[in-house]
């Protein structure tokens, strides 16, 4: 289900740069319309179980679904200022962010994680830094694309505490709800275009909701009942590779040498990190 996920999600950053549409726009309808689709699903799931949130779930949910919508409009915005492979990269920084956060939890901290999170900064400021020469829009895009990391480390992290004891349909639906809520709110604020578009648009923005959104977060949100949140994120590694390589094939986008490096060096980083959360998680199911 990790692999399916993976493959769904790397094709968002392409389909939604060829929709042509506002970057709320497209956060706006993806989750509004994933919302809707799953809806019938959560009315059986109602029927069939007794289970309610508590109310501190339903706060949780909320706040999963907020940080949904930052994550999808900063991450969806940063696509049009700087290339698909930074912006991939950057955004695929949730362990890091999500051990960060764990730490502040008290959860335990290996010293290769530590490392890995050393690692991966250095790849990140290699990444950021030459934007300073080459085009501050550029630069803005990839602080966009890590806010839009941080938002979803939130996400992911409060998936995995709700989904012990609550259903798919019943986290996803709130959620996605919410952060169609909250997008639609900020789009109006902007005013930014949220409809009409012609056909051709609303044809991408279908293959993001059936592709990224039912395949792509809705099955990592599956998996969250069973992984920790930083395995879940560590799978998502696979989105840059596939994307860099389907942007470079598509739109001809190549990076800069320094930008490559960096990109290696993040996910290498990241990679440190989960192999010795892995390594920590296997030793305590042994204890």
């Amino acid at each position: 289900m990790l692999i399916i996920a993976v493959i769904a999600i790397s094709w968002a950053s392409i389909l939604t740069l060829l929709s042509g549409a506002q970057p709320i726009a497209v956060a706006f309808w993806r989750t509004a319309i994933a919302a809707a689709v799953l809806s019938p699903l959560l009315i059986i799931e109602r029927k069939n179980n007794t289970y309610a949130p508590s109310r501190n779930e339903t706060i949780l949910m909320v706040v999963s679904g907020i940080a949904l919508a930052a994550h999808f409009m900063t991450w969806i915005e940063s696509l049009y200022l700087t290339n698909v492979a930074a912006s991939t990269t950057l955004v695929s920084t949730y362990p890091i962010f999500t051990l960060v956060m764990g730490r502040l939890i008290g959860e335990k901290v290996g010293k290769r994680s530590i490392l890995g999170t050393l690692v991966a900064f250095l790849g990140i400021v290699l990444i950021t830094v030459p934007e300073f020469y080459v085009s501050m829009k550029a630069l803005i895009g990839d602080l966009l694309a890590l806010v839009g990391s941080m938002s979803g480390a939130v996400y992911f992290l409060v998936g995995r505490f709700i989904r012990v004891k609550v259903s798919l349909a019943m986290y996803t639906v709130p959620v996605y709800s919410v952060s169609a809520l909250t997008t639609l709110f900020v789009g109006l604020i902007l005013h930014s275009r949220l409809w009409p578009y012609p056909l051709y648009t609303w044809l991408y923005i279908l293959m993001i909701v059936l592709g990224p959104m039912l395949l792509g977060h809705t099955l990592l949100n599956y998996s969250l009942r069973y992984s920790r949140a930083i395995t879940i994120t560590t799978s998502t590694l696979g989105e840059p590779i596939v994307a860099s390589l389907l942007a470079y094939i598509i739109f001809h986008q190549v990076p800069q040498a320094l930008t490559v490096v960096g990109i290696v060096m993040t996910l290498l980083g990241i990679y440190t990190v989960i192999s010795e959360e892995t390594r920590m998680q296997n030793d305590l199911s042994e204890d």
